[in-house]
């Protein structure tokens, strides 16, 4: 009997240790289920903490770019702010070089009518010295003429009638000779040569003072010679005509006088 009791007790045992495997093995699968799903879960997990960690290096990298930005945003405004103060330097730099170059120009325009003025003062002043240069020159010349033509006559009182003649001929000629120097010459050359016996000469040279120079200081001389030339070349009628206007033009000359006593002749 208790063979019979072990042995029912024993596959009692067995019959439920079989049961207990069957049951071990549905929790065995079901721990193997669920510790699947929590390998997937932490695969998931270990995933999504991936995912996560990116996403924190991405917004860490994303708040650094912010930051940076941002900083360069402060930088660009302090550096933009800077620029327009450097702007407004330099415009009011500009505009009081402007100023001074508007200054600076007029001032220069002041100088440049100065010195047009200085130059044209100065061109004046170098027209009027030349024109006195010229009129001195001029005036030597003339000086020069009438000590020729005074040297002339000079010669004539001592006889020297060839050196007067010379001498009076090249004051003739010049046109630069004084009226009252050629007057002179020309009575004195006719002298010249009325004492020459050259009447024809002599009568061309008074008869030229007296047509180109009636109111001559030399003119009564003139006439009076004139008569005594056409004496000598026997032109009466001529004579007595030079005599009447000597005598007609100037009544009170010493001249008219030695006339009238020289027409009775004639």
């Amino acid at each position: 009997m208790k063979s019979l009791s072990l042995v029912a007790t024993l596959a009692l045992l067995i019959s439920l240790t079989a049961c207990k495997t069957q049951e071990d093995i549905r929790r065995e699968k079901t721990v193997e289920s669920l510790n699947e799903q929590v390998a997937q879960t932490q695969k998931s997990t270990a995933n999504a903490n991936a995912r996560f960690t990116a996403l924190e290096e991405q917004l860490a990298k994303l708040t650094g770019q912010l930051e940076e930005a941002s900083h360069r945003s402060q930088q660009e405004s302090k550096e933009g702010a800077s620029i327009k103060e450097r702007l407004s330097t330099l415009e009011e730099t500009n505009r009081k070089q402007t100023e001074y170059m508007k200054a600076l120009n007029e001032k220069l325009q002041e100088q440049s009518k100065y010195i047009e003025d200085v130059n044209k003062a100065l061109t004046t002043l170098s027209e009027q010295k030349e024109k006195e240069h010229e009129s001195k020159k001029k005036e030597a010349k003339n000086e020069a003429n009438n000590e020729s033509v005074k040297e002339g006559i000079s010669k004539y009182k001592e006889k020297d009638f060839d050196g007067a003649e010379e001498i009076l001929t090249a004051a003739l000629e010049n046109k630069k000779t004084k009226k009252k120097d050629k007057e002179a010459a020309l009575h004195y050359l006719g002298m010249i040569k009325y004492k020459a016996k050259s009447f024809e000469e002599a009568k061309v040279y008074f008869s030229k003072l007296i047509s180109e120079n009636a109111d001559s200081s030399y003119a009564p001389s003139a006439l009076l010679n004139l008569a005594r030339t056409f004496g000598q070349l026997k032109a009466k009628d001529e004579a007595r005509q030079s005599l009447e206007l000597l005598l007609e033009r100037f009544p009170k000359s010493k001249e008219a006088a030695e006339g009238a006593k020289l027409k009775a002749k004639f």
